[in-house]
């Protein structure tokens, strides 16, 4: 029993890191996203606004996904002109961790789950 509890108590905090951490995800979209996009609206700033865009379909023209999920955030995030060539979004290198916690609190945010302050 003790050898069981141990072993996940070592596999929880690597589970929650693929999935990605909202609150944390919060903080880096404030500082990464937050200059060029509205965080708490879908009013355009230099981009759209992000409230609530995890499983809605894109409202940039010319983007090949039918939604915005893991999938297509992660790829977004990676390279948005390879996704779209033509995109005024320029996005300095993001590690995975980073990409994966917007990810999650944008997922969060669309669910509207608890807040992810309250933690």
């Amino acid at each position: 029993m003790f050898k069981a509890l141990l072993l996940i108590s070592f596999l929880l905090p690597a589970v929650a890191w693929a999935q990605g951490d909202a609150l944390r995800g919060k903080v880096v979209a404030v500082v990464r996203c937050g200059p060029c996009h509205h965080l708490k609206s879908n009013y355009l700033k230099v981009g759209p606004g992000l409230k609530g865009v995890y499983g809605k379909a894109p409202t940039i023209q010319g983007v090949p996904f039918d939604l915005w999920d893991d999938a297509s955030l992660n790829a977004w995030l990676i390279n948005p002109r390879k996704i779209k060539p033509n995109t005024r979004m320029l996005l300095p290198y993001m590690t995975e961790r980073d990409r994966k916690d917007i990810i999650a609190w944008l997922k969060h945010d669309a669910l509207r789950l608890p807040s992810v302050d309250s933690r």
